[in-house]
């Protein structure tokens, strides 16, 4: 009969830790569905306005970098206050953007020491 007993414990031991893991792998299947798994908390793909980045300056005051259409903005967020510190286009995306040319070669710029030897 103790033996019995005992593994009527375990097994309902297991049961309820494999309960609770599906449970907890839902609720986060769940928040990722409705978008609540992303560090803004919200999904940004389809939506005009985007947050990109946020710094903490101090204790009350940070720096946000937002993305609204075509332009980024960047705001000082305070307690009190806050203010748009610059708003401007937002760069091309690199497989857009055009690499920029290489400077031109100069071989007495890339061995100086040559051309020393040379002039002397």
């Amino acid at each position: 009969m103790g033996a019995d007993v005992l593994n009527e414990g375990y097994l309902r031991f297991i049961f309820g830790l494999v309960a609770v893991i599906a449970m907890i792998i839902i609720a986060v299947w769940g928040a990722k569905r409705l978008g609540l798994g992303t560090a803004t908390g919200f999904r940004a793909k389809g939506r005009r306005l985007s947050l990109l980045e946020v710094m903490p300056l101090d204790q009350k005051r940070k720096l946000v970098l937002i993305r609204h259409d075509e332009t980024d903005h960047l705001l000082l967020l305070g307690a009190t206050h806050e203010m748009l510190l610059a708003s401007t286009a937002a760069p091309a995306t690199p497989a857009t953007a055009t690499p920029a040319a290489p400077p031109p070669s100069d071989p007495a710029r890339k061995a100086p020491f040559l051309s020393a030897d040379r002039e002397a």
